[in-house]
């Protein structure tokens, strides 16, 4: 009896003594998984905060390699301005004075003519000698002419007006002409050369008007008038006066006020020349007498329907001349973009995607007052900033400084000299 509750005694201890074994080791597995996972998590997160790492320090490197390459973009551009002023001639002016302290001041002037006055000019891309209008061909390659590049267009107020009409030529027949004329300027103008033709900006009643219409159109930077003006002469052959034709152009700077281009040309009568009359015999002799005694006091009127093929020749070859004086003004003249406002080496150009602009554009930040033509004096330097496109509109464009000097801020609609041009 004493032996069966030993026995009883001991399956009950057993019994109660598997489980907590069995129950700890489950915890240890268990536990050690978590380690595992726990390490590996670690592992992975480590990976992940190098790879941030070096992806950061690449972006850097990145940053600093483009910014280093843009300064020496600016650089070599300062170089090529300089390099090509000093192969033209110089003028100096020089003056120093002493104010009432004592002290001396002196300015200095170097006004390189390798970018003022007609030495840009005169780098035609046309054929001087046989432009024609009506027989384009391509474009001679011209010499590469620094801050003029075709990719960008130019802003010109187009007006084109006629003169008092008579009875000989009728306003329908002048107007008819005039249109004859724009068209075909504008067509062998922008040929050539890309041009944006505005009108002709109205008279603005309030600041409200002026300020809606400065931000939705483009500006001109130029304005271009073509002017039909009758005039009257004596005909020996007609016995009497008749009407011929001066046209005339003007092409000036707006914001310099300053005449580019003038000239103008003479087109005869529209109307052909009335044929050499025949001989007649004496009744035929007088019945003409007594028509021109009733035509006395009469105002003659024309009866031709249609134009001379002299008067429309020499339309096209008068239009043609003026184109080509146009062109050759223009070839190599610096295109520059206004600017409205500088701020945290944000530049707000006044001109967008109409005039050939595109993000990632690169153009040069200059004073105007200094850049291209003051280049050789020391303080031109700090005049010459490099800016890339960011954004784009039709009229508007928003610009940032990837090298040079500050040349802000300007306050909105502020009067400055700082503008953008390409190189």
């Amino acid at each position: 009896m004493l032996i069966l509750r030993n026995l009883i005694t001991r399956a009950l201890k057993s019994y109660f003594v598997l489980p907590r074994t069995l129950a700890f080791g489950v915890c240890l597995s268990l536990s050690s998984q978590g380690l595992g996972q726990n390490s590996e998590g670690q592992n992975s997160s480590s990976k992940e905060l190098s790879d941030t790492k070096q992806s950061l320090s690449k972006s850097t490197r990145d940053k600093k390699t483009q910014k280093s390459s843009n300064e020496e973009k600016l650089e070599t551009v300062r170089e090529l301005l300089i390099s090509e002023a000093l192969k033209a001639k110089a003028r100096i002016k020089a003056s120093s004075w002493i104010d009432n302290d004592g002290a001396l001041h002196e300015n200095l002037y170097v006004l390189s003519e390798a970018y003022a006055g007609k030495s840009v000019l005169g780098r035609p891309s046309i054929d001087v000698e046989n432009f024609n209008i009506n027989n384009l061909e391509s474009e001679k390659k011209g010499k590469y002419c620094r801050f003029a590049n075709p990719t960008y267009a130019r802003v010109a107020e187009l007006n084109v007006v006629v003169g008092r009409s008579s009875l000989e030529i009728p306003f329908n027949d002048l107007n008819m002409v005039k249109n004859t004329i724009e068209k075909t300027f504008k067509d062998g103008l922008s040929s050539h050369q890309k041009w944006l033709f505005v009108s002709k900006k109205p008279v603005f009643n309030t600041n409200y008007e002026r300020y809606l219409s400065s931000s939705s159109v483009n500006l001109g930077e130029y304005e271009i008038s073509l002017k039909l003006e009758p005039i009257e002469k004596f005909s020996y052959r007609k016995k009497r006066n008749h009407t011929e034709l001066k046209l005339v152009l003007v092409i000036k700077d707006i914001q310099k006020n300053q005449i580019l281009v003038s000239s103008q040309k003479f087109l005869p009568s529209p109307w052909a020349d009335p044929p050499i009359p025949a001989p007649r015999s004496g009744i035929e002799q007088v019945a003409y007498s007594i028509y021109e005694a009733n035509q006395v006091g009469k105002f003659p009127i024309t009866t031709q329907k249609a134009f001379s093929s002299s008067f429309v020749g020499s339309v096209l070859d008068s239009t043609s001349e003026l184109v080509k004086k146009t062109i050759l003004a223009f070839d190599c003249r610096q295109i520059s973009f206004p600017i409205s406002e500088i701020s945290d080496n944000i530049i707000h150009i006044e001109a967008g995607y109409d005039r050939g602009l595109r993000i990632g554009d690169q153009l040069l930040l200059t004073d105007s007052q200094m850049i291209p033509h003051r280049i050789l004096e020391e303080a031109a330097i700090e005049k010459i900033a490099l800016v890339e496109i960011q954004s784009v509109t039709a009229y508007k464009a928003k610009a940032i400084k990837v090298a040079g000097p500050n040349l802000g801020p300007v306050s909105r609609r502020g009067r400055t000299n700082v503008n953008v041009t390409p190189f």
